[in-house]
């Protein structure tokens, strides 16, 4: 059904590409944060909605 609307337009294979290209470039990206990121942020920012005290 999808492949019917998809031939009908033209250049919906550059679309196609090039959403995947910036959902895969996001993903990729969000990884290599998470790798390089400081592991005492990542505990001081998860235990922020817990945290009684004002600081």
């Amino acid at each position: 059904m999808f492949k019917q609307f998809i031939d009908k337009i033209p250049g919906a294979d550059v679309y196609m590409v090039a959403s995947f290209l910036t959902f895969l470039l996001f993903f990729v990206l969000v990884g290599i944060y998470l790798l390089v990121v400081d592991k005492n942020h990542i505990h001081k920012i998860s235990q922020l909605p817990l945290d009684d005290q004002q600081s």
